[in-house]
């Protein structure tokens, strides 16, 4: 198997899982956006978006650090598996005393910061699972990954149905999630353990120095990742109500989880590919980074355009009768969607070139730039402001990692590949507007057609296209 038909496999099983388990997730946000109600929805969003800004303290980026050694030697996936563990083990106590901390200094009823308390706990439990599941990422046994994921998304749909079902709140639903994450940690070791490798019995304090050091860039890039996704929602909470959070979160949350499970997918696939190319192959690692960021390009500017001009629809598909607020904040966030795919694939160059301080810096200024347009907009326009400052942050990140880029490893003209697609959804854009009144399904397919023979007819795909295309489906 080459490394095309690799790379079309593991994005092709994580694709596969990840369809499963949005859709699973998806239904599950529904249910509970549906029954809590703004309010309700809204105390959910905060407890959720308030631990993951602590859950750093849990890992440090060492997850992410593993992928990158481990696929450069695998050898070492003994020694790291112990000493890994225990680190791990240490930080998650500290994690959660600053989750209960801080949210004991802040003036929130009783029952949101009990939701906090057990949600801090499924986020540490979440990020031990985690870092088998960077094991199976650098081995590229992307199936255990997804296995993991659609297991414990099944266990979380069924107990949540049942709690919401049943009539209880918050805390029990709470409780669900703790449960499934018990189960998640589970499975992942003992996959680890029977389909990879044991651990080492010995603790080897130079390698924990090393581990530590080497993933606080990292650590702050995810930080930062977090301030950069939760801050509006946790901002919105102190500076409006929970009502205002929870339309917010209605509109930002599918359209997060959505970019989130494009780049997910492919950027696992790849990422070990191109830590490794950067070894071995810098000119491979280009064409990598460029075709990458083209093909995002081609999927992230119809989906945009398509949540822009349907947003009411897709809304109203989604709530029912509810959160008709959340269309406008919707049309904004989904002008952030081509931009937050590309942006997925240049982050990850600058860590494939061991040029992770470098992502760290810049998600930490586009961290701070969103805080300080959240301050200014949020007071006055509500969850209105919340979603231009996203959009306006995440232009700034993509703007600031091609600077890096450019200065650091070579100038990648990127947007040389984004007129086209965005011509051709613009055209499709033009075309759902005016046939709104359409079935919405029907809608979506013939918009997709009418997208698809637009970059037909402006030459998108090139000869090396086709090429690679014909390697993705070769077999032998």
């Amino acid at each position: 198997m080459n490394t095309v038909q690799r790379i079309a496999k593991n994005t092709g099983v994580l694709g596969i899982s990840q369809v499963i388990t949005s859709i699973l997730g998806f239904f599950l946000l529904i249910c509970i956006a549906r029954y809590l109600g703004e309010a309700g929805f809204g105390k959910y969003s905060f407890a959720v978006s308030f631990t993951a800004l602590f859950i750093i303290f849990a890992d440090l980026g060492i997850s992410q650090l593993i992928i990158r050694e481990l696929a450069r030697n695998k050898e070492l996936t003994d020694e790291y598996l112990t000493n890994v563990s225990v680190i791990k083990l240490l930080l998650s106590f500290l994690a959660f005393a600053l989750i209960a901390l801080t949210i004991n200094l802040m003036d929130f009823p009783q029952d949101t910061t009990y939701a906090v308390y057990f949600f801090g706990v499924y986020m540490i439990l979440t990020s031990f699972a985690l870092t088998f599941r960077s094991i199976f990422q650098a081995y590229e046994r992307m199936e255990y990954d997804a296995a993991v994921m659609v297991i414990e998304k099944i266990i979380l749909i069924i107990l949540v149905l049942f709690v919401l079902i049943s009539g209880y709140g918050l805390i029990e639903l709470a409780y669900a999630y703790v449960f499934a994450g018990i189960v998640a940690v589970v499975i992942s070791i003992y996959i680890v353990l029977v389909k990879i490798a044991k651990p080492k019995p010995t603790i080897n304090l130079l390698l924990w120095k090393m581990l530590i050091v080497g993933s606080i860039p990292f650590g702050l890039n995810a930080l930062f990742g977090v301030l950069f996704f939760k801050i509006d929602t946790v901002m919105l909470s102190v500076f409006k109500d929970d009502a205002a959070v929870g339309i917010y979160n209605a509109a930002y949350v599918p359209l997060l989880a959505l970019t989130g499970i494009i780049s997910g997918m492919v950027v696992s696939a790849l990422y070990p590919v191109m830590s490794r190319y950067f070894i071995s192959s810098k000119d491979s690692l280009e064409t990598f980074t460029v075709l990458s960021s083209k093909y995002m390009a081609i999927i992230g500017f119809p989906i945009g355009m398509g949540c822009f001009v349907l947003a009411d629809r897709f809304i109203a598909l989604f709530y029912l009768d509810q959160y008709s607020a959340s269309i406008i904040a919707f049309q904004i966030l989904a002008l952030f969607i081509p931009i937050r795919l590309v942006s997925s694939i240049t982050g990850t160059l600058l860590t494939s070139i061991n040029k992770q301080s470098l992502r760290t810096v810049s998600v930490g200024l586009s961290a701070l730039f969103n805080i300080v347009l959240n301050a200014v907009m949020i007071p006055c326009l509500s969850y209105v402001g919340a979603s231009i400052a996203t959009v306006l942050s995440e232009v700034f990140l993509y703007f600031v990692f091609i600077y890096f880029i450019n200065k650091h490893y070579k100038k990648l003209e990127l947007y040389k590949h984004f007129i086209k697609p965005l011509i051709a959804s613009l055209v499709m854009g033009g075309f759902v507007f005016y046939f709104i009144g359409v079935n919405l399904f029907l809608l979506i397919l013939l918009a997709a057609f009418v997208y698809f023979m637009m970059l037909l007819l402006l030459r998108t795909f090139t000869q090396e296209d086709k090429d690679i295309f014909k390697q993705v489906v070769k077999r032998g």
